[in-house]
């Protein structure tokens, strides 16, 4: 025995200390429960301080001690208004109150929650188009006074399906059960059944429909992460009237929201241009991130409302909110004011802009209405779409942009897929983003470098034939000779004879020895086939020369000099860099920066001073030059292939116009260039007509723009 004792002591097996031990380490565990148990304590406090700020009692003005519930909510910044350049306001705020339910006040009891939610029911009757539409993929159709339901998750988005799935497998319903079985499985779910002493349901609490309703609100609370920070939103735009009545009836639960919303001033009117607002794209989420912007932020998403974003948003301000024990708001208090955001004020004219819409799908309409009247196939009557854009040749404001087809933004959400999907891309901005062949209006381009590389001189004479035969393998036809039975040409003409007159012969024979190299340089200097630096999206479109072919792996050939020469061939530029090449032009030789923006002011501020043209470059142009290819371009709009448009005009007009061939099967495109007053020009205009058939008939909106800007607007 004593020996065992001695083995024991020598492997430290001694009975009395292992006792001690136990004890010891006992204790030690009960000192650190407790210890757990005041810091979990003191935990739990410090979060339910900082998330509900519940301070034990506040005293009123009367001098009544009440118990309140302090929380701290966001104050969204007003957006910033836009203008056009007189200040009228195109897109201003509307500010509304959404009903969400809150989740800090909301009842935790089924019999509560579903309570709360009947009565807002109740309170809403007659009212339910201002309720949210659950995503419950269930449906209600009224038959010989029962209500039927059914599934419909054909209906709903792929993440709307992969929830509702989710839901039943949480209960252990298959994906294809009817709904008349997953709404009783959500009825005995959400305790919407009165129940027996077993617990089984006898009845329910709610009419058939009633309950439905409650348990596809439940449903949302329960699929859509429904917290502090995740309100849900049971109704928008709610009536202002049935505010009272909801904190007075319902309370505790519930909350209004402010939500300031967009409106659109001119509904239909600067879509492609003002651009619209919503929630932050996932793929711009980091961006955002990184700016400081909550997740639910509201953004712009496209058009003017995106460029101008960071100057339009605005920074956000705080107030505690101090609510008793029912819910209802005893005294808000300012933490830190609400910066609104700043107004932009464009270089658009919302009169002109308007007649420029209105111009444009009216001379579409004409076009196609003329050929179908003619007869004559590819005349102009599958004409459906295009753009007129209008330019301050001297500093490079757009003073109207107009896209055809176009679409409403006050209506823009419900008719997404019907625009999305259609062929005609009403949802496309023609002026920037669409590139066509400039046809003839190119020519003005090859006579000014022409003119200046001394190929030519304004006396020049070129004989021209109707075919010109300088390659044996390439004999391209001037259109006079093809448009008549008789095989004419224009004869012995000069630069200013072949302007007005559109001679693709003298062009191509000028083209050719003026060579690609500075031709192309020349109309590079001017800005085409390159970005203009708009502030919305744009193309670069296309130049044609020997860099672009080789870049598609294709020779380039006499041929194509030819073509390039007259504006056909691998050139395709957008209607905003027509106007700002030709405002290079017509100004006397300086390219400005084409821009939508005049200024930017503080919210409700005065107009800002006038833009300071941003030049981007020159071109190269005597005074001769300048002088020739402007009364040239005045011959067009007297005696020329303008003279229908513009013949007998009070204001004296340049212009240039330009028919584009494309498919076979399809007619060309017009284009019509002009601008006014010829000596000393305030407004330059460029339109497109798809399939127009040609530039004269193209230019009838051009003039309606021309007598909306100097009848009405009175320039």
């Amino acid at each position: 025995m004593a020996e065992q004792k001695k083995k024991a002591r020598k492997n430290g097996d001694n009975p009395g200390r292992s006792r001690e031990k136990k004890g010891g380490l006992i204790r030690y565990i009960a000192i650190a429960v407790f210890l757990l148990a005041v810091v979990g304590l003191y935990l739990f406090q410090l979060t339910r301080l900082q998330l509900l700020k519940t301070d034990s009692t506040i005293v009123l003005e009367d001098g009544v001690r009440i118990a309140v519930t302090k929380r701290t909510v966001k104050v969204k910044a007003v957006r910033g208004i836009i203008r056009d350049r007189d200040g009228v306001p195109l897109v201003r705020n509307e500010v509304t109150y959404n009903l969400v339910l809150d989740a800090d006040t909301f009842p935790h009891s089924d019999s509560d929650a579903n309570e709360v939610i009947a009565q807002l029911f109740s309170i809403y009757e007659g009212k339910e188009e201002q309720l949210t539409t659950p995503s419950l993929p269930i449906t209600p159709s009224m038959a010989d006074g029962r209500w039927y339901f059914f599934v419909h998750t054909d209906r709903v988005s792929s993440s709307s399906r992969n929830r509702y799935e989710k839901y039943l497998a949480a209960m252990d319903l298959p994906v294809d059960s009817d709904a008349d079985t997953v709404l009783d499985a959500m009825f005995r779910r959400y305790h919407l059944y009165e129940e027996d002493e077993e617990g089984n349901p006898v009845s329910l609490l709610y009419d058939k429909y009633t309950s439905y309703r409650i348990a596809a609100v439940r449903y949302d609370l329960e699929v859509l992460a429904f917290d502090s920070v995740n309100p849900y939103c049971l109704a928008k735009d709610a009536d202002i009237s049935l505010i009272a009545v909801i904190r007075d009836r319902v309370g505790r639960g519930t909350d209004f929201v402010s939500e300031s919303k967009r409106v659109f001033c001119y509904p239909g009117y600067a879509s492609h241009i003002l651009g619209r607002t919503g929630k932050i794209p996932a793929e711009k989420a980091d961006y955002y991130a990184g700016l400081g912007y909550p997740m639910d932020a509201i953004v712009g998403i496209d058009g003017i409302e995106a460029a101008f974003e960071e100057v339009l948003c605005g920074t956000d301000g705080e107030m505690l909110v101090e609510e008793d024990e029912n819910g209802r708001i005893v005294r808000q208090t300012v933490l830190r004011e609400a910066i609104p955001g700043k107004d932009v004020w464009l270089t658009i004219r919302i009169g002109l802009q308007m007649t420029a819409e209105d111009a444009l799908a009216d001379n579409i309409a004409y076009i196609v209405e003329n050929a179908i009247s003619q007869g004559q196939e590819l005349s102009g009557e599958d004409a459906n779409a295009g753009a007129l854009i209008a330019m301050d040749p001297k500093n490079g404001e757009i003073l109207a942009c107009a896209s055809n087809p176009t679409y409403d933004l006050t209506s823009f959400s419900e008719h997404y897929s019907e625009l999305a999907s259609d062929p005609l891309l009403p949802l496309f901005n023609r002026p920037l983003m669409g590139t066509y062949a400039p046809g003839s209006t190119f020519k003005v381009g090859v006579a000014a470098s022409a003119l200046e590389e001394g190929i030519i001189t304004p006396e020049t004479i070129i004989d021209t034939k109707g075919i010109y035969t300088y390659y044996d393998d390439y004999q391209p036809r001037c259109w006079i000779y093809t448009q008549s039975d008789s095989k004419l040409n224009h004869g012995k003409i000069n630069v200013t004879d072949a302007l007005r007159n559109s001679c693709n012969y003298f062009f191509f024979e000028v083209g050719r020895i003026l060579g690609i190299k500075k031709m192309s340089a020349f109309m590079s200097s001017c800005g085409l086939g390159q970005k203009t630096g708009v502030e919305l999206p744009e193309s670069a479109g296309i130049l044609s020369s020997p860099a672009y072919t080789d870049s598609r792996h294709l020779p380039w050939t006499g041929a194509d000099t030819l073509q390039a020469a007259i504006g056909q061939g691998y050139t395709a530029v957008t209607p905003v860099q027509l106007a700002v090449y030709l405002s290079s032009i017509v100004n006397g030789g300086n390219r400005y920066q084409a821009h939508f923006l005049l200024g930017i002011t503080d919210s409700g501020g005065e107009a800002p001073p006038a833009s300071q043209p941003q030049a981007v470059g020159t071109v190269k142009m005597s005074e001769e030059t300048y002088e020739t290819l402007v009364n040239a371009m005045v011959e067009v709009a007297q005696t020329g292939s303008a003279q229908r448009i513009f013949s007998g005009y009070s204001i004296q007009v340049g212009a240039k116009t330009g028919t584009a061939e494309g498919e076979e099967t399809s007619s060309a495109n017009g284009i019509f260039t002009a601008f006014a007053p010829a000596d000393d020009p305030t407004i330059l205009c460029v339109s497109v007509i798809e399939n127009g058939a040609s530039g004269t008939s193209s230019g009838i909106c051009v003039r309606d723009v021309f007598n909306e800007w100097f009848y009405s607007i009175g320039k």
